[in-house]
């Protein structure tokens, strides 16, 4: 596993190592916040290469408690609070949970800044203890997701609201800048980070990391971050930064490096099932906005590959924990993550050993694509996608994926085999067995009827029944008593 020695760089990095006496959060889960404040701190001013933002953003994935992520986030802030002034004071906000209001934030934050000495400013940073209460929320949004998409691409965002009298306006933010940084329990992350935002790359420009407690702290020391003292040099690279835009580069060691790197990305990205991918498809310009920013805090605007390996380093292993926690959620519902070659191999022994290539696509459903399944087959020796002739007709020549050796070319399905043996048990012992016809559907409703009557039985039965006359019962007579009754 990586360690925090191993992302370790420049002056952030032994800010970072010097406080770490003084707390007992994870000192990854330190360094992660401390690079998401850094970040939004010198937002605009310190760029890729490419020209693109270098804002970092980030996710604390730990227990209650356990996980000291709020440790985490006050050790950080205790570093770079000194040296970047009173940013964090007045531009930190939380609670957003839906885009127009996160896109109103961002508005509101430009526009008082437009009277400032300093002019035009829309820093922002957004922090959340509890981003399973945001989550809950802005998946019942349908453009939150989207508006953090384009601020982390630092692409224009925009709102529409009904000014006075009812007259439309728009709040549009040219150049967003946000900073992000989040906290989340594990048990949480996976029932709230839906599949659907996953895939439209809401989550992996969030790059998470599992933290936990460093240490425990003896009980009489009450404030124990109050030993945190500046760092003098992050306080000089504050200013070099806000003085003007800097676009940093690659040495020409760490180009050739981070060009390697980038190929054997895409072929990993390739090779993993979509559901995981989707988490971690921007790890190499993630690695690029770290290496950067490290760079930056020494006053330089050349990335070398030192710097590169120390974000390197860091991006590995936040894509570990990502891949980490996917696996935990699916074991917690019963299933296991399979792989792209697994899910082939599966689907050809179900198909007889040979399927067309949309069988298989079908197969692989949101894990995989046309290209992770051409990736994975040819990395199996034993599977070959080809070109079989077309039909007679001129159609188009379907593409078929099989096992190549020969014994499992001729697999079948369990209940396949099943039919065969008993076949063969048939004949072996002599015995015949009772064979199924099939019946048409008119006979067989011919079947269901009940015998017809004759004509005579039918009237009979048919005849309406005459019903006799009630007889009324006469009262019984009485005797009277009178003795003169029979002359009367």
């Amino acid at each position: 596993m990586t360690t925090f020695k191993a992302m370790q760089y420049g002056p952030l990095g032994k800010a970072v190592a010097a406080a770490m006496p003084h707390t007992e959060a994870d000192p990854i889960g330190v360094y992660a916040a401390t690079l998401s404040l850094w970040s939004a701190a010198v937002n605009g001013h310190v760029l890729q290469p490419n020209g693109r933002p270098t804002v970092f953003w980030s996710a604390l994935v730990g227990r209650s408690k356990l996980g000291r992520k709020g440790f985490a986030l006050a050790t950080a802030r205790a570093i770079v609070d000194p040296s970047i002034g009173p940013f964090l004071a007045t531009r930190s906000r939380k609670g957003i949970s839906s885009g127009p209001a996160l896109v109103t934030t961002l508005f509101e934050v430009e526009q008082e800044s437009l009277t400032s000495e300093d002019g035009r400013d829309g820093r922002v940073m957004i922090s959340e203890d509890e981003w399973a209460s945001v989550l809950k929320r802005a998946n019942r949004d349908a453009t939150y997701h989207d508006q953090l998409i384009n601020a982390w691409d630092g692409a224009p965002i925009a709102n529409t609201t009904k000014g006075k009298g009812g007259k439309r306006e728009e709040q549009r933010i040219e150049t967003p800048l946000l900073g992000y940084h989040v906290h989340i329990q594990p048990g949480r992350w996976a029932p709230l980070v839906k599949p659907e935002h996953a895939l439209g790359g809401a989550f992996n420009r969030i790059p998470h990391f599992i933290v936990d407690k460093s240490k425990n702290l003896p009980s009489h020391i009450k404030r124990p971050l109050d030993a945190v003292k500046e760092t003098p040099a992050l306080t000089r690279a504050y200013r070099w930064a806000r003085e003007k835009v800097r676009e940093m580069e690659l040495s020409p060691e760490a180009a050739a490096r981070h060009d390697a790197y980038r190929l054997e990305f895409d072929d990993r990205m390739a090779s993993l099932p979509e559901n995981v991918s989707c988490f971690i498809e921007r790890g190499d310009e993630n690695l690029l906005r770290i290496a950067c920013l490290l760079v930056a805090a020494e006053r330089k605007t050349v990335i070398s590959l030192k710097a590169w390996e120390a974000a390197h380093a860091m991006i590995e292993y936040s894509m570990a924990c990502t891949e980490k926690l996917i696996n935990e959620a699916q074991q917690g519902t019963g299933r296991q993550m399979k792989s792209v070659e697994q899910i082939i191999r599966e689907s050809l022994t179900r198909y007889g050993g040979e399927a067309t290539r949309t069988l298989i696509l079908r197969s692989l459903g949101t894990r995989g694509n046309a290209d992770s399944m051409e990736a994975a087959i040819e990395k199996m020796p034993d599977v070959v996608m080809e070109k079989r002739p077309g039909s007679a007709k001129g159609g188009p020549k379907p593409v078929v994926v099989r096992f190549v050796d020969a014994t499992r070319e001729h697999e079948r399905p369990a209940v396949q085999q099943a039919q065969q043996d008993d076949v063969s048990q048939e004949h072996d012992t002599g015995e015949e067995r009772p064979k199924l016809t099939v019946v048409p559907a008119q006979q067989k409703r011919a079947a269901k009827r009940p015998p017809a009557r004759n004509a005579t039985e039918s009237a009979k039965k048919t005849a309406p029944r005459k019903r006799a006359a009630k007889k009324v019962a006469e009262p019984p007579k009485r005797e009277s008593s009178n003795p003169l009754a029979g002359l009367l």
